[in-house]
Protein backbone atom coordinates (compact mmCIF):
# COMPACT_ATOMS: atom_id res chain seq x y z
CA UNK A 1 0.00 0.00 0.00
CA UNK A 2 2.81 2.67 0.87
CA UNK A 3 4.27 1.28 -2.56
CA UNK A 4 1.23 2.52 -4.76
CA UNK A 5 0.82 6.09 -2.30
CA UNK A 6 4.84 6.62 -3.72
CA UNK A 7 4.27 6.27 -6.71
CA UNK A 8 0.57 8.10 -6.89
CA UNK A 9 2.63 10.99 -5.45
CA UNK A 10 5.50 10.97 -7.99
CA UNK A 11 3.21 10.39 -10.83
CA UNK A 12 1.39 13.43 -9.88
CA UNK A 13 4.08 16.21 -10.93
CA UNK A 14 5.12 14.47 -14.11
CA UNK A 15 0.83 14.26 -15.06
CA UNK A 16 0.65 17.99 -14.03
CA UNK A 17 3.45 19.03 -16.06
CA UNK A 18 2.30 17.26 -19.31
CA UNK A 19 -1.21 19.25 -19.15
CA UNK A 20 -1.40 22.20 -21.54
CA UNK A 21 0.66 25.39 -22.09
CA UNK A 22 3.37 26.41 -24.67
CA UNK A 23 6.83 27.43 -24.61
CA UNK A 24 6.08 30.67 -26.07
CA UNK A 25 4.74 32.82 -23.15
CA UNK A 26 6.58 36.05 -22.51
CA UNK A 27 7.09 39.49 -23.41
CA UNK A 28 7.45 40.14 -27.57
CA UNK A 29 8.31 43.21 -29.62
CA UNK A 30 5.89 43.31 -33.15
CA UNK A 31 7.88 44.42 -36.04
CA UNK A 32 6.11 44.59 -39.97
CA UNK A 33 7.78 44.00 -42.75
CA UNK A 34 6.70 43.46 -46.73
CA UNK A 35 9.12 41.97 -49.94
CA UNK A 36 8.08 44.87 -51.24
CA UNK A 37 10.06 47.57 -51.16
CA UNK A 38 7.65 50.73 -50.83
CA UNK A 39 5.35 48.82 -48.33
CA UNK A 40 8.23 48.32 -46.11
CA UNK A 41 9.07 51.71 -45.63
CA UNK A 42 5.23 51.90 -44.69
CA UNK A 43 5.15 48.33 -42.88
CA UNK A 44 8.22 49.73 -40.28
CA UNK A 45 6.12 52.99 -39.23
CA UNK A 46 3.65 49.80 -37.65
CA UNK A 47 5.98 47.76 -35.85
CA UNK A 48 7.59 48.44 -32.04
CA UNK A 49 4.20 47.55 -30.29
CA UNK A 50 4.67 45.35 -27.59
CA UNK A 51 2.36 42.33 -26.47
CA UNK A 52 2.42 40.01 -24.00
CA UNK A 53 1.21 35.92 -24.61
CA UNK A 54 0.33 34.09 -21.61
CA UNK A 55 -0.86 30.44 -21.27
CA UNK A 56 -4.24 31.21 -22.70
CA UNK A 57 -4.25 34.73 -23.82
CA UNK A 58 -2.65 37.57 -25.39
CA UNK A 59 -2.06 41.58 -24.35
CA UNK A 60 -1.43 44.39 -26.21
CA UNK A 61 -1.78 47.90 -25.25
CA UNK A 62 -3.70 47.42 -21.90
CA UNK A 63 -6.12 44.83 -24.00
CA UNK A 64 -6.47 41.26 -22.75
CA UNK A 65 -7.80 39.01 -25.57
CA UNK A 66 -8.84 35.29 -24.15
CA UNK A 67 -8.60 32.09 -25.94
CA UNK A 68 -9.56 28.88 -25.17
CA UNK A 69 -6.60 27.15 -25.70
CA UNK A 70 -3.09 28.02 -27.21
CA UNK A 71 -0.87 25.14 -28.45
CA UNK A 72 1.80 24.32 -31.02
CA UNK A 73 0.84 22.33 -34.42
CA UNK A 74 2.87 20.67 -36.76
CA UNK A 75 2.31 20.70 -40.26
CA UNK A 76 4.12 19.67 -43.40
CA UNK A 77 7.48 20.28 -41.71
CA UNK A 78 6.67 23.17 -40.23
CA UNK A 79 5.42 24.88 -36.21
CA UNK A 80 2.49 27.18 -35.61
CA UNK A 81 1.34 28.43 -32.72
CA UNK A 82 -2.16 27.89 -32.24
CA UNK A 83 -4.94 30.80 -30.84
CA UNK A 84 -8.53 28.96 -30.54
CA UNK A 85 -11.42 30.27 -29.69
CA UNK A 86 -14.56 27.81 -30.55
CA UNK A 87 -14.68 26.50 -33.71
CA UNK A 88 -12.07 29.60 -34.77
CA UNK A 89 -8.43 28.89 -34.94
CA UNK A 90 -5.88 32.09 -35.30
CA UNK A 91 -2.41 30.90 -36.69
CA UNK A 92 1.05 32.21 -36.64
CA UNK A 93 3.82 30.03 -38.10
CA UNK A 94 7.09 29.73 -35.55
CA UNK A 95 10.45 30.89 -37.39
CA UNK A 96 12.40 29.89 -34.06
CA UNK A 97 12.12 29.44 -30.69
CA UNK A 98 11.99 33.26 -30.18
CA UNK A 99 10.53 34.64 -32.80
CA UNK A 100 6.84 34.29 -34.76
CA UNK A 101 5.21 35.84 -38.12
CA UNK A 102 1.75 36.94 -38.73
CA UNK A 103 0.25 37.35 -41.82
CA UNK A 104 1.49 36.03 -45.44
CA UNK A 105 0.19 38.68 -47.39
CA UNK A 106 2.13 41.75 -48.81
CA UNK A 107 2.63 42.67 -45.57
CA UNK A 108 3.69 40.58 -42.24
CA UNK A 109 4.71 40.80 -38.74
CA UNK A 110 7.03 39.35 -36.64
CA UNK A 111 7.16 38.80 -33.41
CA UNK A 112 10.09 38.91 -31.42
CA UNK A 113 10.63 37.64 -27.87
CA UNK A 114 12.46 40.34 -25.34
CA UNK A 115 14.87 38.83 -22.97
Amino acid sequence: MQLLKTLCLLALPVLLTACGGHDFEGVYESRAGSDNDALNSIAELVGGEKLVIGPDYIETQGKRTEFDDIFERESAGERYLVFKTGEHEEVWRVVDDRTLMKGAGLVNIKLIRLP
